[in-house]
């Protein structure tokens, strides 16, 4: 009878350590740590990031999309980059090379006139700086787990983010430019992000490989409540949307970034002047 009661103890006990695991959750500063150090140590991927901002001002709409999609290799470095942008009903595109060669590193870019070749500096090449995306990450103030989840048939961690509105910089820049709310001010942009204060998105972390797939926010309803509230600026500003997502793939897969024969040939902009 005591063998019974003392099995009958360790299977209660056991049961309770599975079911207090279970209910625990991973501890999402740990996550992001080990997921900041595995983006800053990518080899090479494809990455993509799109910014979208549609307002109305005095009842005139306004739309400011840009994206980005880039091929990124570490060793040696190259970084293709096809941008294209939507501002202020012009539409634009292009494609520009960061590439190294026994010279040094060289940028390539086709202004419209032909490509032209020019050297691109003693920049920073870590992953953390040339993938857009991750970029986002100097403005993360803190993080807390928000569930597991699935994203394009991969099991994620889901994190809430805590953003700085220092993230919106350039968004409120173009809304304060478009609408001419600056009237002289200098010190505008700052006071509205200020009273933006923080924004909230989320991460998307691989749970089998540790690394960011995904980092998006969503600050329309912030970002209209601090216009709304702006008293005697004489513009009344509605804001739709408000969006910054990102996606990271095809991490340690990418395909090779090869100049065209054309981009190639280009030659020295600062030889030749």
């Amino acid at each position: 009878m005591k063998l019974i009661k003392t099995f009958g103890l360790i299977f209660v006990l056991w049961m309770m350590c599975s079911l207090t695991a279970c209910a625990s959750k991973p501890d999402a500063d740990v996550l992001m740590r080990e997921a900041t150090a595995n983006a800053n140590a990518i080899q090479n991927c494809t990455a993509s990031i799109s910014n979208t901002l549609e307002f109305t001002a005095n009842e005139k709409q306004n739309t400011y999309k840009t994206g980005n999609e880039i091929v990124y290799w570490a060793k040696p470095f190259a970084l293709k980059s096809t941008q294209t942008s939507l501002l202020g009903g012009t539409a634009g595109n292009s494609t520009s090379y960061t590439v190294t060669d026994t010279d040094g590193l060289w940028f390539y870019s086709d202004s419209g006139s032909g490509w032209q070749k020019t050297s691109a500096g003693d920049i920073d090449t870590t992953p953390l700086r040339q993938v857009d995306i991750l970029r986002l990450l100097d403005s993360i103030k803190g993080q807390k787990y928000a569930r597991e989840t699935t994203l394009d048939a991969k099991k994620v961690h889901k994190l809430e983010l805590t953003f700085q509105s220092e993230v919106l910089r350039g968004t409120v820049e173009n809304i304060v430019t478009a609408t001419g709310m600056a009237q002289g001010s200098a010190t505008i942009v700052q006071t509205i992000l200020d009273g933006i204060g923080d924004l909230y998105g989320y991460c998307y972390i691989d749970e089998s490989s540790g690394s960011i797939v995904r980092i998006e926010l969503d600050a329309t309803e912030a970002v209209n409540k601090m216009f709304h509230n702006i008293d005697g600026s004489g513009v009344t500003i509605n804001i739709s949307k408000c969006e910054i997502t990102g996606d990271i793939s095809s991490t340690g897969k990418a395909p090779a970034v090869q100049l065209p024969p054309e981009a190639a040939a280009a030659q020295n902009v600062e030889a030749q002047g």
